[in-house]
């Protein structure tokens, strides 16, 4: 389960309780959108930052900026989804932050941190994904905050330390490079050669077939079985 591998940072109304966004630059960044057509691949840019709050918002209960920012992680999931539009569900940041839109992860290395956004972002993290989704309206779909920790991801723990940095190099090697939306996960080079790396440093078979069949599941394209 992705909670044994790190631990998962403050969700949105937790971020709320503890801080205000401000365009100034502060010792809290945040990464707070998660627009299409900026979120395009597996780098996350830090966009705006926190600024602790003096006092509680209306009849809510003021949280420590400080706790809170101890939870802080590189490694960031997406709390929700539009599966139609969107073009990848895990990314790294640079630094340690905070998000409104995703979940954090504090793990133990920036390794585990790419090695992870690898495999939310393959076809077989898509799928497990998809599998544990709460639906919400047409392709939305959300994750709370228990199920993330629950999602099965593969163990990271159990492969050999050769493997976990060719996963890391994986990263690095595809860190420059756009997705596609998922309903065109099928023939975009990126996810193919996400997923391709994956087979050849898990000894997996191809997954061609499982990304084509990815790409036309309804909640996915949005689109009826005819």
């Amino acid at each position: 389960q992705l909670g044994d591998l790190g631990q998962l940072g403050p969700d949105r109304r937790d971020i709320l309780d503890g801080f205000e966004q401000t365009q100034s630059v502060t010792a809290y960044p945040m990464v707070a959108g998660h627009k299409t057509e900026a979120r395009k691949g597996l780098i996350a840019e830090v966009d705006k930052h926190l600024a602790p709050l003096v006092e509680a918002r209306p009849r809510r209960r003021l949280k420590s900026a400080g706790q809170l920012w101890q939870k802080a992680g590189r490694l960031l999931i997406a709390e929700r989804l539009r599966l139609d539009t969107t073009r990848t569900v895990s990314m790294c940041a640079s630094e340690p932050v905070l998000s409104n839109v995703w979940y954090t992860v504090k793990t133990d290395g920036r390794d585990l941190d790419k090695a992870l956004a690898i495999w939310l972002n393959g076809s077989l993290g898509i799928l497990t994904r998809l599998a544990i989704r709460t639906s919400t309206e047409g392709s939305w779909g959300a994750l709370k905050k228990g199920e993330l920790e629950k999602l099965p991801v593969l163990d990271l723990r159990a492969i050999t330390p050769e493997q976990l940095q060719a996963m890391s190099a994986l990263f690095d090697d595809l860190a420059g490079m756009e997705f596609k939306r998922l309903p065109d996960m099928w023939e975009c080079p990126a996810r193919r050669a996400l997923d391709d790396g994956l087979s050849r440093i898990l000894g997996l078979p191809e997954l061609y077939t499982l990304r084509r069949l990815l790409a036309v599941e309804p909640a996915v394209s949005n689109r009826r079985v005819a």
